[in-house]
């Protein structure tokens, strides 16, 4: 059979984007692939505002794909399978969004006008892929209807895609983004500009807009070394206010791209990038390591795949859970993330013989199960709650380092630190505030008013201290740049903090 050659065959070459190319040319006669699937309606609607749905007879969606699909002129192999995205009433007609795609699988976003007679009127947009399923998001903003889209896809360990925003002004549409026009005119300046924006480009649909990634020029795709796809910035189309602010949202995004870089991707594959497009983030508590995020992603692959994340952003972005599943068996973990935190109790003394009892609320981090956050301190007195320490009772601004606090099991060095560190009589509390050890592990220290009857943050210092109780000094013994011994001496002022009094360099 003579394989008809497209208005987009490309000449040979030996790039992985244009080898996809001339296959993809072989059975769908569009220039470039599509995305994952669209999202569940509700997800939708969180993704960019009010869904604006079509009212659609079943026994019509058959008919109506069929012939968004005709003017098209797409091959697919056997076997193909449609579904409709979404529609948009108009008022002199509906704009219509359907995927076809088959088991290969290759696939095709169409999206077109019907006429209210539900007749394909004017030229039909599509666009293809091989891998992926097209995603789209529908709201309003100041009385016009807006249809974004995005189409990613992958070849032998590359990913590219495009994307658009499409106005609806009730009788036809142009895009107004990323280029103003109307891409089915294909020798337009609009199509050359959409083509050329989306060679080094990709975007993936986020609440409220697009996230897009721009290439690495030194991916190899069968070398290991540079990702692909780095983050970039977030496009925002809808002014809705949401519950994270964008800031927070960039870094979880960098946290969730680190984290699926070599593992729990769709893929399964390692050096992958741009995988995961976030559905919906959703703040938590605040802690004494951060404050806690919940993120919800779907693969831009399948509609199978989903990841959910727990983080706790502070000095650190530490990962307390990640899992994989069907969006029912993610949003199920997520429920159920509380039960991994557990309580460990310490018994301290004060001077006046008062018998303390100190709750830690720990979580485990994710893969390093002996490491974890303390969230929460509560104290107790005789089964009573004197106090309760959060994020708020932390401060810190010091040269030693803070990550946060933690216990560590293991080592002695990495667990709870109890002495009178103040020599007052109380015991005080020491908990690690570093996360894996440097050369020099930092603590930090809380001791006990008796008059206020509660802990109060003091400082932090290095550990392993020695405490020179008939000097009344705290000591620290400090590793220098080049591994030599140092050593800081501390007393307590009149005001009770600690003052440097002296600091110098022990022989080898």
């Amino acid at each position: 059979m003579k394989v008809p050659k497209t208005r987009l065959s490309t000449a040979m070459s030996g790039s992985a984007r244009e080898t996809e190319g001339r296959v993809r040319n072989l059975f769908v006669k569009h220039r470039r692939p599509a995305l994952a699937l669209v999202m569940a309606v509700g997800f939708a609607i969180g993704l960019c505002g009010s869904l604006v749905a079509c009212r659609v007879r079943a026994a019509d969606g058959v008919a109506r794909l069929e012939g968004l699909y005709d003017p098209t002129d797409t091959y697919l192999w056997e076997n193909v399978h449609q579904e409709l995205l979404t529609c948009i009433n108009g008022e002199n007609g509906t704009l219509v969004t359907g995927h076809y795609y088959d088991d290969y699988p290759h696939c095709t976003l169409a999206i077109g006008v019907e006429d209210v007679q539900g007749q394909v009127i004017g030229p039909v947009f599509s666009t293809g892929t091989t891998g992926g399923r097209p995603q789209v998001s529908t709201f309003q903003k100041d009385g016009v209807d807006y249809l974004l889209y995005t189409v990613n896809g992958g070849h032998q360990g590359s990913t590219y895609g495009e994307a658009g925003l499409i106005a609806f002004d009730g009788t036809d549409f142009t895009w107004v983004w990323p280029v103003e026009g109307d891409l089915r005119q294909q020798d337009s300046k609009a199509w050359a500009d959409y083509q050329a924006y989306w060679e080094d480009k990709l975007a993936l649909l986020c609440p409220g807009g697009v996230e897009l990634f721009q290439q690495s020029e030194d991916f190899a795709p069968v070398y290991p070394g540079d990702k692909q796809w780095y983050f970039s910035q977030r496009i925002k189309f809808t002014q809705e206010e949401t519950a994270v602010p964008d800031e927070i949202m960039d870094e979880l995004r960098q946290v969730l791209e680190d984290r699926t870089r070599d593992q729990d991707n769709p893929w399964q594959a390692s050096n992958t990038s741009a995988q995961w497009q976030i559905v919906q983030v959703t703040p938590g508590e605040e802690t004494l390591c951060g404050q806690r995020y919940t993120l919800l992603a779907s693969s831009v692959w399948s509609n199978a795949d989903w990841l959910g994340m727990e983080v706790l952003k502070g000095e650190m972005n530490l990962i307390l859970s990640v899992v994989t599943g069907t969006e029912e068996e993610v949003r199920q973990a997520l429920w159920e993330v509380d039960s991994r935190k557990e309580t460990e109790t310490l018994l301290l003394t004060t001077a006046s013989g008062r018998e303390l009892s100190v709750e830690m609320e720990l979580e485990p981090l994710d893969q390093e199960p002996d490491y974890l956050a303390v969230e929460q301190i509560r104290v107790y007195e005789n089964g009573r709650l004197l106090q309760t320490i959060g994020a708020e009772d932390v401060w810190y601004t010091g040269y030693h380092g803070f990550d946060g606090l933690f216990v560590f099991h293991g080592t002695s060095l990495g667990e709870p630190d109890l002495r009178d560190l103040n020599f007052d009589g109380s015991t005080d509390l020491g908990l690690l505030s570093n996360y894996h050890f440097p050369h020099n592990v930092s603590y930090g220290w809380f001791l006990w008013d008796e008059a206020e009857s509660k802990f109060t943050f003091s400082d932090v210092l290095f550990s392993n201290l020695t405490l020179d109780e008939e000097n009344r000094q705290v000591v620290e013994h400090i590793r220098g740049d080049v591994g030599r011994p140092e050593e800081a001496v501390y007393i307590w002022n009149e005001n009770g903090t600690l003052e440097q009094i002296s600091y110098r360099q022990l022989d080898w």
